[in-house]
């Protein structure tokens, strides 16, 4: 679609919406007033929500896109920014907002100022989680903040805020980045900590609209406590291999090709580990069994293709510690294998939107009213 023509030119909020209630028509009027431009994504919300979204595509300034289906909070922020790609209006800056209301208009300025000071940099709108907090939140941002610092070696004081802000021209790693649920956020920052992308912090209010945050559709604690698990079986898993392979290499060392033997053996008796828990503690999969287990069959092939290879570089090529150089595999590894079963094999996200699946309807300047 091409662009509305109020909205060349100016910052645009994004908008994900799932289940949103009146005030989300507040917030975008809101910021519209601001004298910013609105892209709301409908999730798949049901029919009984409809009427809010037919009010925002009257107003000035406001694009609605459409998914016939929920697909989760990270596939329609892509929808929206594969919109304003195709805008190539390189000079807009973009803000993320969440639709229940936890997000002030002042707030989203100013991670928006932040985001012009740092250019290249993505900008996170950080709340304090001290008394007044739901409990489900201060437990899960917890959990994903040590997840993350596990996996990055970074800290973040607000893994989960959805105040985010960032120029035009970091849509391309937006886009490619995997997810479709709200572990789209987390592999976000994942991929600007592996990518050198500064992470630019700034203090915003926090807004809870009850004991519960009752408008939220986000399950925080349940999502960040299956990151807490997927990370746990992971360590548990190379902890298993590590020892296996250790004591076979141990054993097998006198043979031509014990080293090799070793890891197969290791990564076979892990891997069937790392699967059954994976499948049944993590994800509680429905999916058939047999299909995921060929799945991870594949991955763990391929992953053991790699494994061999990146090991005897290490110990035979650089002539590192046996210790050493199986750590340094490991930890190479470690991400390719955690975002394929993520996003693969139990998860089943990530996926582009199939032709004809989102619709799209720029508000009409026509149908305003005097």
């Amino acid at each position: 679609m091409s662009e509305p023509m109020e909205l060349r030119g100016v910052d645009l909020v994004v908008i994900p919406a799932y289940q949103p209630s009146a005030l989300l028509l507040d917030l975008v009027k809101d910021v519209t007033a601001a004298g910013y431009g609105a892209v709301v994504v409908d999730d798949g919300s049901t029919m009984d929500r409809q009427w809010i979204f037919a009010q925002l595509e009257a107003l000035p300034a406001v694009v609605v896109l459409h998914h016939p289906q929920n697909r989760g909070k990270g596939a329609a922020l892509k929808t929206a920014f594969q919109t304003v790609w195709t805008w190539n209006d390189p000079t807009a800056y973009l803000v993320t907002m969440d639709a229940d209301g936890q997000h002030l208009p002042q707030d989203a300025e100013r991670v928006l100022q932040e985001a012009r000071t740092h250019p290249g940099a993505l900008v996170l709108g950080t709340r304090t989680f001290g008394r007044g907090v739901p409990l489900r939140s201060r437990v899960g941002n917890a959990l994903t903040r040590v997840a993350f610092h596990l996996l990055s070696r970074t800290k973040v004081a607000d893994t989960q805020t959805g105040l985010r802000a960032f120029g035009f021209s970091q849509l391309t790693y937006l886009l490619e980045t995997e997810g479709s649920g709200y572990d789209y956020e987390m592999n976000v920052l994942l991929h600007c900590k592996r990518h050198g992308i500064p992470l630019v912090e700034v203090p915003i209010q926090t807004v809870y609209l009850d004991e519960h945050n009752s408008a939220s559709y986000f399950h925080s604690l349940r999502d960040s406590w299956k990151v807490l698990k997927f990370v746990s079986v992971s360590l548990i898993s190379f902890a298993l291999d590590y020892g296996l392979f250790l004591l076979l290499s141990t054993a097998t060392q006198q043979f031509a090709y014990g080293l090799l033997c070793s890891n197969v053996a290791a990564r076979l008796g892990s891997g069937f580990f790392n699967y059954q828990l994976n499948r049944t503690l993590v994800f509680h999969s429905q999916e058939n069994q047999r299909k995921t287990l060929v799945e991870y069959l594949l991955l763990a092939t391929g992953i053991l293709l790699a494994n061999n290879g990146i090991l005897s570089l290490f110990a035979y090529g650089l002539s590192l510690p046996l210790w050493l150089a199986k750590l340094l595999t490991e930890g190479s590894l470690f991400l390719v294998s955690l975002t394929v079963q993520t996003k693969v094999i139990f998860g089943g996200g990530g996926l582009p939107p199939k032709k004809g699946e989102v619709k799209s309807h720029a508000s009409d300047p026509s149908t305003k009213t005097a």
